[in-house]
């Protein structure tokens, strides 16, 4: 049975990398952990497998303790092949959303997938992430697309391509509020107001969108406690 079958309205909250605790949260959200180390700049694969080997102590903890469903989030062969042994789900961040090598590992496991679509990503080409993942169990997570440098904006033609792709899709409220990595010193306060929060949540309802994601840390932090409430409830 798919994952998203009898799940709606439900929120996964993206942990910092940082942050090596179990965190109970509430009964639909579900917490991601960041195993992925696709930003270490290293010709020497024995030090980055020796990070990922010194985080599976953790993972097997968060396996042996955690109450609930659970996801990583992955970014190479390698540690989809390790977090598959403990993660419920696995997380694959937009910037490598076309990369054949990981989404086919990732179907692989069989495990649940939620897939970002990269804010450079036309509606268009959606369609071929789902293709390479096969029968996979799989939602694609909509981050915003680029509006110049510093801003992302929810798009609804991109929702209504997802509607309409018979997958399962959700929205990324902290990157629309600020797109990860956006640290210019020029942006905007406004685009940062929490008050849009409501309106991107209003606008994926709209459409149909199955959950939200939120990170607990940096630019784009987002409480549950500020949203929960937002969020419609299962009957």
């Amino acid at each position: 049975m798919s994952f998203f079958k009898n799940k709606k309205n439900f929120i996964l909250e993206i942990q910092s990398k940082s942050r090596n605790e179990i965190t109970e949260t509430l009964e639909n959200v579900f917490p991601v952990y960041n195993f992925s180390e696709w930003k270490i700049f290293t010709s020497e694969d024995s030090i980055k497998l020796n990070v990922l080997k010194n985080k599976e102590s953790f993972l097997f903890e968060l396996k042996s303790k955690s109450k609930k469903p659970f996801g990583m989030i992955v970014s190479s062969p390698k540690e989809i092949e390790i977090a598959s042994k403990y993660a419920d789900f696995l997380y694959i961040p937009g910037e490598i959303c076309r990369q054949s090598d990981i989404l086919e590992n990732a179907a692989n496991t069989k495990l649940p997938l939620f897939v970002e679509r990269g804010s450079f990503l036309a509606p268009n080409d959606i369609s071929r992430i789902i293709d390479k993942l096969g029968v996979a169990d799989v939602a694609i997570v909509d981050c915003g697309s680029a509006n110049g440098y510093s801003d992302s904006v929810l798009d609804p033609r991109v929702l209504h391509t997802l509607q309409n792709s018979g997958k399962p899709f959700g929205v990324n409220l902290s990157d629309l509020l600020s797109p990860e990595g956006a640290k210019y010193t020029h942006r905007p306060h406004w685009l940062m107001n929490h008050d849009f929060i409501s309106a991107f949540i209003n606008t994926g309802n709209a459409f149909g969108a199955l959950f939200f994601v939120i990170k607990c840390y940096g630019y784009g932090n987002i409480s549950i406690n500020n949203i929960i409430h937002k969020i419609p409830r299962n009957n």
